[in-house]
């Protein structure tokens, strides 16, 4: 039952218990445990030893574990004579019964508490071990089924676990903050503020202002820049727009900050509680849970032009700056390894994979602050705690916000190699700390009818797509990127989420002002899809179709027709421009694509079985070939395979890419390399199409099951002689197209794929491409 090394129980509307894995450390994980099941609250303390083990069945009390249990409060004269005892995996369960060596005997304070004792370091060298109370008349005393601590047994019934990692200090109970609720939020839900948020330097000082008109009061914090100490505490005013403003006569720049802000518990108390969070639009933050740093960012400055590819044009590799740093073959320190600098000094040099891959867009995973635990805990990134902040774990020196210049000099980097950057963004729910929970959780985040977090996520704490607040802190975030860090284009997690109407907003604001912007859209989420019109936007939505149709056609399960549409960009019937699929067969979630084709025993020295391997060449030059939008997952042109796990989130061995490439790896990349080179050369413009292929500019010409060629003519309505055919044989032996004479007889050039004897003789599981000469 425990998660992320811990369970949260939810006792009443008003209480609930934390339960750790192992003792606590002092750090914040009860807090977060308590956030991640979407409550608010106060009062958090850890339980005395009795407590807990009235919950837990012991705890440490000296060099003493004292296993206890309570009566009945109000005991018959039988109950209250009847003898108890310890009963355990290493004493027989059953024979315990009637032994005085293992009677329980009452504290000396409550004769309704019944306690045995044993010597901790006796117990610590017998390690886990499970036991139980039971009465002289064979009655059972096991836990409560929300105690995780337990195991259930081969009788069906649960038995309590002693571990010496849990003395007692394992236990937090806590109050439940339920915040105004629902009170006086129709007026505030669809209001959407003006103007800017968080720090901003004044004529005169500086000013700050935060959006939370429910609150009962906000105040500044600042700290002192070494000490990190409380310096000051500055009571901000609220406005007739729902913000709260402070306006200091001094400059703060370079100054941390945080604010303080007071609730009430409920609406059926006047009592309020105190939390500090830190800015939502903080630019840069010391940590997760750390300070806001008030700095003024400047707009990036770029020393060459670049102009963002088209949208029809685009190649993109989706990647993890930390999977493709840890065995990158250059010069870098530790630290290096895990910060946007190293990889600014890979993409400087001229044996960088992503520029010698030859791809001319990235989409990184998210980039904004999430909420790592350290610099060295291995993170995805999807789970946010603020969205105008570059990671901190990501920066050289987090304690002075160098992340802002750091992830400008990266972007400058990928710019100079002729590479556009789309960051991963994720707006559909928040990580721990959630400081817009704290600032109202029912005007940011979707609730139901009883008033609980949605979890369509699958993270427990959706944002309200319709909510005015919301709306705004999501086009800042964006545009703020674009201005001032010259981010290309948003791949949106969860865009279901988000919905239609929102969606449509974010192009209408970004493209009007920032034109080339490439917008991308992950189409569902754990409740459904998006809606049809999404075709009337223009945005690209990741095809899951392309990913499950090439898959079954390598695999000798397909339709030939759903691969024919893919070739010609038909493939999503929606779609009004082929561009507005993103074709892709693997990404950073789920399995990898040869690791769906084999097993990782069929792997010998390195190398897939060579069936796996040609269905794999096969798939990717289907993909590259086919309009729309092709994206690859860093390490895929690498044969990269995670060992058929299905979710690596947390498997940096995993993820992380091998440039030590075997043969097979080696002949991949060239093959993948060769396939995106002539996919963005002049002779693939027909790949990278705005507008559908007319149907008089293709003809298919079919051969045996899953065999087929597609001719296609540089010009509809002309059958021109300069003409590129694309063969395609998916099965497991050669075979043989008979094209017309008029295309044998006007001369051909094979470009890429197998050897073969003439036009039309195709080996097994191969794709060749030729052209009319």
């Amino acid at each position: 039952m425990y998660n992320r090394g811990g369970y949260v129980y939810q006792k009443s509307d008003s209480s609930g218990y934390v339960f750790l894995e192992e003792d606590w450390n002092g750090e914040r994980l009860p807090n977060d445990l308590i956030e991640e099941a979407g409550l608010a609250f106060h009062k958090l303390s850890l339980l005395d030893s009795r407590n807990r083990a009235l919950i837990g069945g012991y705890s440490k009390e000296g060099n003493d574990l004292c296993f206890k249990f309570s009566k009945c409060s109000n005991p018959t004269d039988s109950e209250q004579n009847l003898k108890y005892y310890f009963a355990s995996n290493i004493n027989g369960w059953t024979d315990a019964i009637g032994d005085p060596s293992w009677l329980l005997e009452s504290t000396n304070r409550n004769k309704s508490m019944q306690q045995f004792k044993m010597d901790w370091n006796e117990a610590n060298q017998i390690g886990q071990f499970s036991f139980k109370f039971v009465s002289e008349n064979g009655d059972w005393i096991e836990p409560e089924n929300f105690f995780p601590s337990s195991e259930e047994n081969i009788f069906g019934s649960r038995n309590f676990l002693f571990s010496p990692k849990r003395t007692g200090k394992d236990v937090f109970s806590f109050e439940i903050a339920r915040g105004p609720g629902m009170q006086n939020l129709d007026k505030w839900i669809h209001f959407s503020p003006d103007g800017k948020f968080g720090y901003s330097q004044t004529r005169t000082g500086s000013r700050f202002r935060v959006f939370a008109p429910r609150l009962k009061s906000v105040a500044l914090i600042v700290f002192s820049g070494t000490t990190n100490e409380k310096t000051n505490n500055y009571p901000m005013h609220l406005q007739k727009d729902g913000s709260w403003i402070i306006d200091l006569p001094f400059s703060c720049e370079g100054k941390k900050y945080k604010y303080l802000v007071e609730k009430i518990i409920s609406t059926n108390s006047p009592v309020s509680f105190f939390s500090e969070i830190i800015d939502p639009y903080a630019p840069t933050i010391t940590s997760r849970d750390g300070h806001g740093i008030a700095i003024t960012v400047e707009k990036n400055s770029q020393k060459t032009e670049f102009r963002t590819p088209s949208i029809e044009k685009l190649v993109i590799l989706e990647t993890h700056i930390r999977d493709l740093l840890h065995n990158a073959p250059i010069s870098l320190d530790k630290n290096q390894r895990l910060e946007f600098n190293g990889l600014t000094k890979w993409l400087k040099s001229d044996n960088c994979y992503i520029k010698k891959l030859g791809i001319n867009a990235v989409e990184l995973q998210p980039i904004l602050e999430f909420d790592a635990r350290s610099k060295n805990e291995y993170h995805w990134g999807y789970m946010p705690v603020n969205l105008f902040a570059p990671a901190s774990v990501y920066s050289s020196n987090e304690s002075n916000g160098s992340s802002i210049s750091e992830f400008k000099e990266l972007i400058n980097a990928f710019h100079d190699a002729e590479i556009a950057v789309i960051i991963d963004v994720v707006y559909n729910h928040f990580g721990v700390p959630n400081h817009l929970a704290i600032l109202d959780r029912e005007l940011y985040l979707s609730v139901d009818k009883d008033g609980n977090l949605t979890n369509h996520s699958g993270c427990g704490n959706d944002i309200n797509p319709m909510s005015g607040a919301s709306k705004k802190i999501i086009l800042d975030s964006l545009k703020f990127l674009i201005e001032f860090y010259s981010v290309d284009g948003f791949r949106f997690d969860l865009g279901e989420l988000l919905g239609f109407e929102l969606l449509n907003e974010i192009q209408n604001e970004l493209l009007e002002e920032f034109p080339d912007t490439i917008l991308i859209a992950e189409p569902w989420s754990f409740r459904g899809r998006l809606t049809e019109n999404m075709n009337q936007t223009k945005f690209s939505l990741w095809s899951d179709s392309c990913r499950e149709e090439l898959f079954k056609f390598v695999s000798g399960n397909g339709n030939q027709q759903a691969i024919e549409d893919l070739l010609t960009g038909k493939l999503d019937g929606n779609n009004l421009h082929p561009w507005q699929s993103v074709n892709y067969l693997e990404s950073h979630d789920d399995y990898t694509f040869i690791d769906r084709l084999c097993s990782p025993d069929d792997w010998n020295n390195d190398n897939p079985p060579i069936d796996a391997y040609k269905k794999a060449k096969l798939a990717i030059a289907i993909l590259l070939l086919s309009p729309g939008i092709p994206m690859l997952a860093s390490g895929q042109d690498l044969i990269r395979s995670k060992k058929r796990i299905r979710n690596t989130y947390q498997r940096e061995d995993l993820n992380a890419l091998n440039y030590d490439l075997s043969d097979s790896a080696e002949s991949f990349h060239q093959w993948t390399k060769s396939l995106v080179s002539f996919r963005l050369s002049k002779e693939g413009k027909n790949f990278c199409l705005k507008e559908f292929l007319h149907d008089t500019q293709y003809e298919v010409f079919k051969g045996v099951k899953d065999c087929f060629a597609l001719l296609i003519y540089n010009q509809p309505n002309i059958k021109s002689e300069d003409a590129l055919i694309i063969i395609i044989n998916a099965t497991k032996s050669e075979s043989f197209i008979d094209f017309p004479a008029n295309i044998k007889n006007s001369g051909v050039e094979k470009i890429l794929g197998e050897e073969c004897s003439e036009l039309g003789n195709i080996p097994p599981l191969s794709l060749q491409i030729w052209k009319t000469v």
